[in-house]
């Protein structure tokens, strides 16, 4: 009885929590995560709330951070240079590294600051003249391209189908200004609704133009401490994930950092060389508003692949209305410039930052721009070349624990895979005896007990 007694306490003390513990967790988590779910169903509006009021406060930080990511290649080349001529002429080359840390961040801002305002101060009085000038001579241009197309049409083949179309268009604009627009300025109590509307305006202007400048702060503080971000960040998921995950997930960071940098910053370069082109070709030919059709012609030339054809599309309806020829002028120009953009300069500044085919560089613009509009025609490469490395690097992995080869010109005129020696065979399916799949034969259960 006693030896009974001994080896039942033996029995308990040996008792371990452990796995009880660990289903406990898993059931307690599983719970949580049921909640959280059922929680962004049924309350979707309000934490929509939440999480605008929570972006609201960090949009200085997150502008900042934006900022600095797209300074940060200036900024590294200004901070090489400076450290070539400064650091072998002093000894204490940590300080001095600080100092040039400092003086490449603020030099980075100076720089953009100084173009910024460039830009404006030559670009946005010419722009705001053409608008203007587009405007006031519209009736003058369409009478003047009706004239034109009687000219060279055929009587009485459809000439005035299009006067009317276009007279028709000119008279609702009109009609637009004089029974719509200016009455509702003449009238007392929608003025009242303007000034209110102008003053909600006014400070929203406000409230993004401090944010700005503080983000422009926040941008040099990044620019100077990014290296103790990264750090700080790697440490981080060495502490929290295992050492080969955690590898794994630094590589993907730095690839969607590779994919991201370089098509985005690629992209507003590229777009920034097509304006400067297309106003020295537009000022060669003398086409009408060469400043306008250029600003337009850069700023959709963003979007990949489409994007000059979307900016064509207007500039080529103001210029015809204008001068039918320039039109003309206009449209072999965009398609001479477009062949030179995909050709020779993209290719050049891009190179292959995104990895992606022309077929699904056009699917991830259609995809994106039908979900998210403009900011997805914009970002649905890049974010697309993320997934379709992701899929690419999982797809691998599958087919190496098979042992097959993970190239897809392998696949190409491959027929079936031999199961025993993991074989591509590019035989004929016709003509080869019926597939044989190797399966293994399940073991009685009486060959089980045998063996045992």
């Amino acid at each position: 009885m006693e030896e009974d007694k001994e080896k039942k306490s033996v029995k308990r003390s040996d008792w371990d929590i452990r796995p009880y513990l660990a289903i406990g967790a898993l059931i307690f988590l599983v719970f949580c995560c049921c909640i959280a779910v059922f929680t962004v169903i049924f309350k979707y509006a309000a934490l929509k709330k939440v999480c605008a009021a929570f972006i609201g406060v960090l949009q200085p930080i997150l502008i900042g951070a934006v900022l600095g990511y797209l300074f940060n290649p200036l900024m590294r080349r200004i901070d090489v240079g400076l450290c070539s001529l400064i650091l072998p002429k002093v000894t204490n080359k940590e300080k001095v590294k600080h100092a040039i840390r400092v003086i490449s961040s603020i030099l980075t801002l100076v720089i953009f600051l100084t173009l910024f305002g460039l830009i404006i101060y030559m670009i946005v009085p010419a722009l705001i003249e053409s608008i203007v000038n587009l405007v006031n001579t519209m009736s003058m241009n369409v009478e003047h391209f009706i004239d034109w197309y009687n000219r060279l049409s055929i009587p009485g083949k459809g000439s005035g189908e299009w006067e009317s179309y276009l007279l028709m268009a000119a008279e609702y604009i009109e009609d637009w200004f004089d029974h719509t627009l200016v009455p509702q300025l003449q009238d007392f109590g929608r003025w009242q609704d303007y000034l209110t509307s102008i003053t909600v305006s006014a400070i929203n202007v406000v409230v993004v133009l401090k944010n700005v400048i503080i983000g422009l702060i926040v941008s040099i503080y990044v620019l100077m401490e990014k290296e103790r971000f990264e750090g700080q960040a790697k440490k981080i998921t060495f502490a929290i994930l295992p050492v080969k995950q955690a590898n794994t997930l630094i590589q993907i960071v730095h690839k969607i950092d590779q994919i991201f940098g370089g098509f985005i910053i690629g992209k507003i370069i590229d777009s920034i060389i097509i304006g400067i082109l297309c106003f020295i070709g537009c000022s060669i030919l003398r086409m009408p508003y060469t400043l306008l059709v250029s600003v337009i012609i850069g700023v959709t030339n963003i979007i990949p692949f489409f994007g000059p054809f979307i900016g064509a599309i207007p500039c080529l309806i103001i210029v015809t209305i204008t001068d039918p020829l320039h039109g003309l002028y206009l449209l072999i120009f965009v398609l001479v410039l477009q062949q030179v953009d995909g050709n020779i300069i993209g290719p050049k500044i891009l190179g292959d930052s995104t990895g992606l085919s022309s077929f699904w560089v056009i699917f991830a613009i259609m995809v994106g721009g039908g979900l998210f509009g403009f900011t997805g025609m914009l970002f649905g490469v890049p974010a697309f070349a993320v997934i379709y490395y992701l899929g690419q690097r999982l797809i691998a992995y599958l087919l190496k624990r098979k042992g097959l080869p993970s190239a897809s010109l392998d696949y190409t005129v491959v027929t079936h895979v031999d199961p025993e020696t993991k074989k591509l065979c590019t035989g004929d399916w016709e003509r080869n005896e019926p597939f044989r799949f190797a399966t293994k034969k399940r073991k009685k259960p009486q060959e089980k007990a045998k063996e045992k």
